[in-house]
């Protein structure tokens, strides 16, 4: 008879769930410079608009927590050696960090160093990171087989790209990585020259993605590929999962570049929007149809403030400011569509209809009022 695991031990169960209690979920408020190198723009442009929250297992968070102890201890090192100055708050005695394109991209410096022995007199970016033995043992032969000063390209993409844009935003044309192992064993180190046009590359790449109105495309049309599988926004890109309801997810929502920072502005209602609106949305909020991945636009109605769907199947249902489950096609707020597929669409009909009769507060029929223009199936809603 085979041998039963041991029942895990409440004491560590209890702490692990007190780690993903203090650690509650959230979306940045920007692009990250820290994973703008990541290969699937359409991630990054998700992930920025706020699709779907990202959650992580307490095993998760138990490695993001020793990353930073980690770098807290590689800092205290290096400032304990004599001649090199470790900087590592701006004067406002927080992390330094650096904008572009309007503040909507952001990023956060380790720090800045000066009086490394390779090259005592030249400011150098820092940025540290703790990765797993086998990575570690990769940048080593990355150095081996393409020099120091490549070996941060080869190895990875994001983390040069992040190296590439702190350079170009700070004005320090040398970054000076450190790499430990977990717990800072073992310990290695890169440098990386400023490259012009890598920056530029991954500015314009930037733009690109605060400037989309829709979604770019996916990097892979099969979910299953790597990069697909394991992404958070797999359904979200893929499947039959809504986006959440914010004002990110809005047909109605763009972020402007120019004048003030990080603004986001409301198109239908004509104003600045506050990050507390942003994270609530309205009543008015109609999703970008293709965070809808489980239908296709078949109709607007700008006028009504109204985008007509069908599903695979060919049965319509209406995004709307109000539910009005007992009309055909069926009308749907994006609050309550974001909990729907295409499954309840084709074969919940009986269940709607019983909503709409023993629910009469949560639903409301508004007649039409404007003209509905046809587009070619698929079309997105027009920018």
């Amino acid at each position: 008879m085979a041998k039963l695991p041991d029942a895990p031990d409440p004491t560590l169960v209890a702490v692990d769930q007190a780690i993903v209690k203090a650690n509650t979920a959230s979306n940045r408020t920007y692009l990250g410079a820290s994973e703008l190198g990541h290969a699937c723009s359409r991630r990054l442009w998700m992930k920025w608009r706020w699709v779907s929250v990202e959650h992580f297992d307490a095993v998760t968070l138990r490695r993001f927590h020793d990353g930073f102890a980690g770098e807290d201890l590689m800092a205290e090192r290096l400032k304990a050696v004599d001649g090199i100055r470790l900087v590592v708050e701006g004067p406002d005695e927080r992390q330094w960090a650096v904008t572009a394109v309007g503040e909507h991209v952001q990023g956060h410096l380790d720090g800045a160093i000066l009086g490394i022995h390779q090259a005592p007199k030249t400011w150098h970016v820092w940025e540290h990171k703790q990765v797993s033995e086998k990575n570690w043992r990769a940048l080593k032969r990355k150095k081996d087989d393409f020099g120091e000063k490549s070996a941060l390209e080869a190895w990875n993409e994001t983390y040069f790209v992040q190296a590439q844009l702190y350079m170009g935003l700070t004005g320090m044309k040398r970054h000076y990585m450190t790499i430990t192992t977990p717990g800072g064993r073992d310990i290695t180190s890169v440098r990386t020259d400023f490259q012009a046009k890598a920056f530029d590359r991954a500015i314009e790449k930037a733009e690109e993605i605060v400037a989309a109105q829709t979604a770019p495309p996916r990097i892979s049309e099969d979910p299953e590929f790597f990069l697909c599988k394991w992404c958070h926004l797999n359904k979200n890109c893929h499947g039959d999962t809504t986006a959440a309801v914010n004002c990110r997810t809005c047909a109605h929502s763009t972020p402007v570049t120019g004048g003030d920072k990080g603004v986001w502005w409301c198109e239908l209602h004509d104003k600045k929007l506050t990050l507390k609106e942003q994270r609530k949305g309205c009543t008015k909020h109609l999703f970008i149809p293709e965070l809808i991945p489980w239908a296709h636009v078949h109709l607007k109605d700008q006028l009504n403030n109204q985008i007509h769907y069908r599903t695979d199947a060919g049965n319509e249902f209406v995004n709307a400011e109000h539910n009005a489950w007992e009309k055909t096609p069926k009308h749907f707020a994006s609050k309550d569509l974001q909990h729907i597929t295409a499954y309840n669409i084709d074969n919940d009909d009986v269940f709607f209809q019983h909503m709409a009769k023993f629910s009469p507060s949560i639903t409301k029929v508004v007649k039409g009022k404007g003209k509905k223009e046809e587009l070619p199936f698929n079309d997105p809603w027009p920018t």
